[in-house]
């Protein structure tokens, strides 16, 4: 920021040193070069801080998107961990009732384990399925939304001309605001 300082002063200091060599021309063409000079300088000045505030505004949501994503994935981790503790556990009390009496419950425990592997497998297709649809709609509604946003306000920052610029820029980054409250 300091080095844009220094060259939009450097940049006043040639334009005014311009300006005073040549004020007894006074042609028009120069000043448009002068002015287009310092429309340029200023342009660079301000409009580059407005476009690493809304740059580092949508980073920070899209970090917070995958914050939730790896968040919902430790979760996922937590309850195959869960599951599979469970299924040894089962197994374990499967095998102590085998040496106490594999002769009298044999038919019993076949389908005991098989009721439980079922409904193990059944639970954990459920809730797999259901959390690889969660992942994969929050990935596709965070990416469409920040390359939307972001390339839409780009392009509108810099494609315009009006004289009214910092009042569009202002409504702008307004509206940014808002679509990012909204997306959390």
């Amino acid at each position: 920021m300091t080095n844009q300082k220094l060259a939009l002063n450097y940049t006043y200091v040639a334009l005014l040193t311009a300006f005073i060599c040549t004020g007894m021309i006074m042609d028009a063409e120069v000043l448009v070069l002068y002015v287009w000079v310092l429309f340029v300088g200023l342009a660079y000045s301000y409009g580059s801080a407005v476009v690493n505030t809304t740059i580092k505004s949508e980073a920070e949501k899209i970090g917070t998107g995958f914050d939730l994503f790896f968040e919902t994935q430790k979760r996922a981790i937590k309850t195959l961990i869960h599951y599979h503790i469970l299924q040894v556990l089962v197994i374990s009390q499967i095998k102590a009732l085998l040496m106490f009496s594999k002769e009298e419950i044999v038919k019993v425990i076949l389908t005991k384990k098989r009721i439980l592997e079922n409904m193990l497998a059944l639970q954990m297709d459920s809730k797999l399925s259901y959390l690889v649809a969660k992942e994969q709609m929050i990935e596709v509604y965070i990416q469409k939304t920040a390359c939307n946003v972001i390339t839409k306000k780009v392009y509108d920052i810099f494609l315009t001309e009006n004289q009214d610029k910092k009042v569009l820029k202002e409504r702008i980054l307004t509206e940014n605001m808002n679509k990012l409250e909204i997306i959390k």
